[in-house]
């Protein structure tokens, strides 16, 4: 049995890692071009309210004179943010439901060793060789 350490081990880059990572490196010149372009053009300063406009005149706070591209700016890495800790607690429930399945399997195997008793050594299925 093959261990499954082995498939994650890193080893020498390989010729193909390396067009990746060039190509990586342009798209992220490309788009950081892209994002100069557009900072550029969205210059203007607009004025940012908060309040209960629609149903009262009340207002929670106003900044006035903020570049545009930096109200947008600042909600795309809000949304990333958001975005990151969603997919941060699904890799935590992930790793939850791993613990208690191999639990689970731990549990079964020694169940099955002391049915079948004695003398009848089977390989495990649990991470534990490697």
């Amino acid at each position: 049995m093959v261990p499954l350490w082995i498939f994650f081990e890193r080893g020498k880059p390989r010729r193909e890692d390396k067009k990746v990572g060039w190509v990586k490196n342009l798209l992220l010149l490309v788009i950081l071009i892209a994002s100069i372009f557009f900072f550029l053009q969205n210059a203007e300063q607009v004025v940012i309210r908060f309040g209960l406009s629609p149903f009262r005149d009340y207002q929670f706070f106003e900044i006035a004179n903020v570049p545009l591209f930096l109200v947008i700016l600042c909600s795309v890495v809000f949304g990333i943010l958001i975005g990151g800790f969603g997919n941060l607690y699904g890799h935590f429930q992930l790793k939850r439901t791993i613990r208690q399945n191999q639990k689970a399997i731990e549990r079964l195997e020694r169940e099955i060793r002391s049915l079948r008793g004695p003398g009848l050594d089977q390989p495990s299925f649990s991470n534990k060789e490697g």
